[in-house]
This record gives C-alpha cells, sequence and structure tokens, in this order.
C-alpha cells in the first residue's frame, strides 16, 4: 500500500484500486481516471464530465456516486464557472471476484452509451464511503477487508443492473427474467400463453420481448412453445397415452394440427409413433 503524496490530491494503492482524493480542481494529470480502470467517483461539487474531444457527456450533482465506464477519456469541468469541485475516486484495476467480474463484463447498454452511470442506491453510496476511509487508514487495508467489499460491491452493481434490464425497453434478456418466462411456458404447455402475457414478465413490450427471445434462444416464443409441447408429446404417447388425449392435453388446435406438426418434426405420425413405442414395450415384457 502507498500513502498520501500531497496537499492538494492523496492517493492510496491496495492491491487492484487506487483511491484518489482530490481537495479542489484544476485535477492534476495523474489524478485523473485511468482509461483502463472502473471508477467510483464522489463528487463534493458538481462536476461536468467530458471525454474524447472535449464532448461534455453530462453533470454529475454533487454528492451522488458515479461509475465511469473505462476507455473514454474522461475529463471534468466546473458545472459553475465560480465554483470549484473536488472529488474523491477509488479507480479499479482487477482481477475481481464474482459477482463483480460478470457485472463489469456486461453492464447496461445504458451506461455504456453515457460512458459513465450515476447509481442511485444509498446504501452502495455508503459502502463506498466506509471502504474509502479504511483504504486510507494509515494502519493499512486488510485483504480480507478489500475482497468483502469488491463482493458487496458485486453484488448492488447486479442489482442495479437488474433494475435495467427490467426497464421498459431492455436491451436484453437477462438470465434470470430468460428462466422465469421459460418455467412459465413449461409449468403451462397446454395453454395458451399469449405474447403479451410474457412480455408482461420480462416486463417489457409485446414486440420487443419477442425480438429479445430470439436473440437469447435463436428462436420465436412460438417455435419454442411448440417445440416443447411436441418432445412431450414423444414422452406422452411413450407412456400409452393416445394421440387424440395428447393433442387436447398440450393444447393444440385440433387432432390434424397435431398430426401435421409431430410428422413435420419426426417424420412419423403420432398414431405410428405411439404404436411403435407399444410393440417395443411388448417385446421387452
Amino acid at each position: 500500500m502507498t500513502g498520501p503524496d500531497t496537499k492538494n490530491v492523496q492517493t492510496y494503492t491496495s492491491g487492484p484500486l487506487r483511491l484518489v482524493i482530490c481537495k479542489r480542481d484544476p485535477v492534476p494529470a495523474k489524478a485523473m481516471p485511468s482509461n483502463e480502470s472502473w471508477t467510483l467517483l464522489l463528487p463534493g461539487s458538481p462536476i461536468r464530465v467530458c471525454t474524447g474531444e472535449d464532448t461534455e457527456e453530462g453533470v454529475i450533482p454533487r454528492g451522488s456516486l458515479a461509475l465511469l465506464m473505462p476507455g473514454f477519456g474522461h475529463s471534468f469541468k466546473r458545472h459553475h464557472p465560480d465554483t470549484p469541485f473536488g472529488f474523491t475516486a477509488l479507480q479499479m484495476d482487477g482481477p475481481f471476484p464474482e459477482p463483480l467480474v460478470s457485472v463489469l463484463q456486461h453492464p447496461p447498454r445504458k451506461w455504456q452509451e453515457a460512458s459513465y452511470a450515476v447509481l442511485r442506491s444509498q446504501s452502495l453510496k455508503q459502502l463506498f464511503g466506509i471502504f474509502t476511509q479504511e483504504i486510507a487508514n494509515p494502519d493499512g487495508l486488510q485483504l480480507m477487508t478489500r475482497e468483502l467489499f469488491l463482493i458487496l460491491l458485486g453484488a448492488e452493481l447486479t442489482r442495479l443492473c437488474e433494475k435495467e434490464d427490467r426497464a421498459r425497453f431492455p436491451y436484453r434478456l437477462s438470465r434470470s427474467t430468460l428462466q422465469v418466462v421459460l418455467d412459465h411456458m413449461e409449468a403451462h404447455l397446454g395453454a395458451p400463453n399469449s405474447v403479451p402475457e410474457m412480455a408482461k414478465l420480462a416486463r417489457c413490450t409485446p414486440d420487443h420481448f419477442i425480438r429479445l427471445f430470439r436473440e437469447a434462444t435463436s428462436t420465436t416464443p412460438h417455435q419454442y412453445l411448440i417445440e416443447r409441447r411436441l418432445q412431450r408429446a414423444v414422452q406422452l404417447l411413450s407412456d400409452g397415452e393416445r394421440p387424440l388425449d395428447v393433442a387436447e392435453s398440450l393444447g393444440f388446435y385440433d387432432a390434424s394440427a397435431f398430426t401435421r406438426a409431430f410428422k413435420r418434426r419426426f417424420n412419423v405420425p403420432p398414431s405410428k409413433y405411439a404404436q411403435e413405442a407399444y410393440d417395443r414395450q411388448f417385446k421387452k415384457n
């Protein structure tokens, strides 16, 4: 661990973490966020965030915790010309423990497009405050304390990411949301399973849900449902169920629709498959 270096700027390093405390602008180059690091930033006054060729991205309000994405070349300006600013920043280079590594590898698109995100989480802000005090402690920082912070940080960022995923227009279905939809379909194979109903579970519009489902599974909700029904039909026919009963229990429009779908998928009508399954079972006994 390294300690403070100047009166206006203090830096502390512990493993993959570097704490920078800048009391007042202008900010020296060594105190700016690294282009390769994820940075948690807590300003003492409003800060204008810029990237690249002095392109303004937005304002981080006073006392708001923000996460800056790597690779954007962030710089800061005063929000009001007569109001100087300072900040506390924690730069994180990795390696990171789970679940933090997964969150940082797949942040919400909204965060990436803006180059930073204001994290509206009081518990995360409190965690940041406690940890930055610990890392600046002259007695040093325990490895266990650092790892615990990174794990808790990952858990809270995961919660915030899932909240973004549940927005009206998510850019992808999270694994947990997709599993909820698939479990619902599996439990209601014989029911209509309307797209609006499944879109409601995913918290997006029906049209958007169809696109997201296709991106996640490489098929449409209707095609997926038919495939699962046909796989269940194979099991039921093998167990001795009559084709007509199977068609009715699995929600097919009628026996003819079931026969056409089954034959298209397995190259044999369900009645013949049921007979062959019966013959195999009879020979076995």
